[in-house]
């Protein structure tokens, strides 16, 4: 196995560069979870706790997906058990966590494995298979990791995820409180619909999507009438702990480049929101062809419409306009 932990690092045929944050939120994120990965890997090392099962259980699952003998790329790898489980003839593990990375190395020698960032993995070689597993909820910014998918699949490259239910949002944070589980960082708790959609922006198809475990401990003869039979059905399906997704690159999917980039439009329901105008012209990137902000306010009590109308002529290079509101609520302002 070969582990790479710098800034620039090489693994075979692969260059890596971890580019300088520019975010400080982004920044912040990052080593918040480099830390509390860094305690979780070195509180389980002996003790793998309660979510073994769970694990195991999804090893299962991917192993039914994906064959053995593939070029396999995992993002969030942990200690690389998901990837070594799979017997890739190739397989690669990425993991922001040092820690993680470390034991990953000592378990499974016969892999590969890199410290990085996988926001800011860049390697110069394709995959045939791409997994994420419990990963698209922890990360700072699911489209852009999405976008860089691309660039290391082939058109008949599998990316494979799966990712908490936000029905289990409130059941979660209740066994933590219990100690029946370790503390979980926050989370983007998306949907299957949210995760579709930036897939599609993202120039990828979902060819297939459904729900595992529906009881994430062991519990001899419970677990598998849970697991392997009653998960399958409608409405128990709806109430599993995590979605499976399958996708690939989007049939003669390519960057958008001149008139085929659209324009964007940014509609802003404005109701007492005058210190936050500036900034809305500040932050909001230019996408696309052409971005322009639509501002509508109504009922506000402070100085919000004439804000707006000051910030407009005193930016010209944005493209903005506001409207006053005829009826009330943000419904009736953003249609």
């Amino acid at each position: 196995g070969r582990i790479a932990l710098a800034d620039r690092m090489t693994l075979g045929p692969m260059s890596i560069i971890a580019p300088p944050f520019q975010d400080p939120a982004a920044e912040a994120h990052r080593l918040d979870r480099t830390e509390y990965w860094n305690d979780i890997a070195i509180k389980t090392a002996r003790r793998p706790g309660a979510g073994r099962y769970y694990h195991r259980r999804l090893a299962e699952v991917y192993r039914y997906v994906i064959p053995p003998g593939l070029r396999v790329l995992e993002l969030g790898c942990g200690r690389g058990e998901l990837l070594a489980a799979l017997q890739p003839a190739y397989g690669v593990g990425v993991d922001l966590s040092p820690e993680m990375i470390a034991q990953a190395v000592a378990r499974h020698p016969q892999l590969h494995f890199i410290h990085a960032d996988a926001l800011d993995f860049s390697p110069r070689e394709t995959f045939d298979v791409i997994i994420l597993s419990d990963l698209i909820n922890d990360l700072w910014d699911v489209q852009r990791m999405f976008e860089k998918l691309r660039s290391f699949c082939t058109p008949r490259s599998l990316i494979v995820m799966n990712f908490y239910s936000r029905l289990w949002e409130w059941p979660l944070a209740a066994a933590f409180k219990l100690g029946l589980a370790y503390p979980m960082q926050r989370q983007n708790w998306m949907t299957r619909e949210d995760v579709q959609n930036l897939l599609y922006l993202s120039g990828f198809e979902v060819t297939r999507e459904w729900r595992e475990v529906l009881w994430p401990l062991r519990t001899p003869g419970v677990d598998a009438l849970f697991n392997k039979f009653l998960v399958k059905l409608w409405p128990m399906s709806e109430l599993a702990l995590t979605n499976f997704m399958l996708a690939r690159p989007a049939p003669g999917a390519v960057a958008e480049t001149g008139s085929e980039r659209p324009d964007v439009s940014v509609i802003i329901a404005a109701r007492n929101e005058a210190g936050n105008i500036q900034n809305i012209f500040d932050r909001v990137p230019e996408m696309g062809a052409g971005t322009e902000l639509i501002f509508v306010e109504g009922g506000s009590t402070d100085q919000t419409y004439e804000t707006i109308e000051k910030t407009i002529a005193a930016r010209p290079e944005r493209r903005a306009r506001v409207f006053r509101q005829t009826g009330s609520g943000k419904a009736d302002a953003i249609r």
